[in-house]
């Protein structure tokens, strides 16, 4: 079974009502953690050649082989125009940065469908105009195949770890996902891509994922294979 057919209901509950609610409520910490060094993405976005509606569009930052999520909400499509602010490094690990790309992806058809083309990270602040392509056919675009997990953190006495966090997904000794926890209103936690191995070698598809969190591990360990998307809620060791 497809992916994005599996994961219908993770992107409703673990994306968009997690992330949905920053279009309504106020983004706690971006005023001390970078979220001056935002852009903003404007542009005209064709699925098949042709203009469409969506409810949802989001951005991915793309960068040594990495992929993260890196929107700050997830804004509609109409008759092909949109427009969306993206995260810099310097309020999320793994966001934008120079030498950065941006992906665009959009939900059509009861599945997420990536844009096949990227542009450049335009610097801290800025706006720039990209007009992305999608194709139903071709559902990775230009990120690749991805294993996306959501949900939040809790140290060794079950207490939830605040925003700032460092998450990372390895592979082995790989390195294949990094994220940083954020808070949206009452939700603290994090949202990560583990990319496979046609972006990073080792990052094998089938293999055991371990999460660390600020150099501790956690005792969750799925594998880095379509269908496992989830909303994954991490213990700590």
């Amino acid at each position: 079974m497809d992916r994005r057919t599996v994961t219908t209901s993770i992107i409703i509950i673990a994306v968009v009502a997690v992330l949905l609610v920053s279009a309504f409520g106020r983004d706690a910490d971006a005023a001390r953690t970078g979220g001056q060094d935002r852009v903003v993405v404007r542009g005209l976005a064709t699925l098949d050649g042709t203009s469409f509606d969506a409810p949802y569009l989001g951005a991915a930052v793309k960068r040594n082989g990495l992929v993260t999520p890196c929107q700050r909400a997830l804004p509609p499509v109409r008759d092909g125009r949109f427009a969306i602010t993206v995260r810099a490094r310097t309020e999320a690990r793994g966001c934008g940065a120079a030498g950065s790309r941006i992906f665009l992806w959009t939900f059509v058809q009861d599945q997420i469908v990536y844009s096949s083309q990227s542009v450049r990270w335009p610097g801290a602040g800025k706006t720039t105009r990209f007009d992305p392509a999608f194709s139903i056919s071709a559902p990775d675009g230009g990120v690749g195949p991805i294993v996306g997990f959501a949900g939040e953190i809790f140290d060794a006495r079950q207490r939830r770890l605040p925003p700032g966090a460092h998450v990372e997904a390895h592979i082995g000794q790989t390195l294949c996902a990094v994220a940083t926890t954020r808070r949206i209103e009452d939700f603290i936690g994090f949202s990560i891509d583990v990319v496979g191995p046609d972006s990073i070698p080792g990052c094998e598809i089938g293999g055991t994922i371990s999460f660390r969190v600020d150099g501790r591990d956690a005792h969750e360990m799925p594998l880095n294979q379509a269908g496992q998307d989830a909303t994954l809620n991490l213990s700590l060791v």
